[in-house]
């Protein structure tokens, strides 16, 4: 690998990153407010999870992420499944091996 590409992967890496902190700066308050304020709306959570979504790679998203996970099961815990088995499907390693090896027996 050149220096010119190791330098691209980084200053992709950077954009990546401050994408990341712009996304927790804007779905924070969302989740703070959805949580605080006892929202029912089942569209407005789920366009906040769907959102989050995006970024579970990254910890501080995967927390804010399972926090409205656990407010909406309580709502509609159908749907909150679904959303776990998506995000298994996207993020989760672990789930993803076991998965494989299953399916390979």
């Amino acid at each position: 690998m050149t220096e010119e590409e190791l330098n691209g992967f980084k200053e992709l890496a950077e954009s990546i990153n401050k994408i990341t902190r712009e996304a927790f700066i804007i779905y924070e308050p969302q989740v703070d407010r959805i949580y605080r304020n006892k929202v029912k709306d089942e569209k407005e959570i789920e366009q906040v999870i769907d959102a989050l979504l995006d970024y579970c790679y990254d910890d501080k998203m995967l927390l804010l992420f399972k926090r409205i996970c656990q407010y909406y099961y309580k709502i509609n815990p159908t749907v909150t499944y679904e959303y776990v088995m998506i995000y298994r499907d996207l993020w989760d390693d672990e789930y993803l091996d076991k998965n494989e090896e299953e399916n390979t027996k």
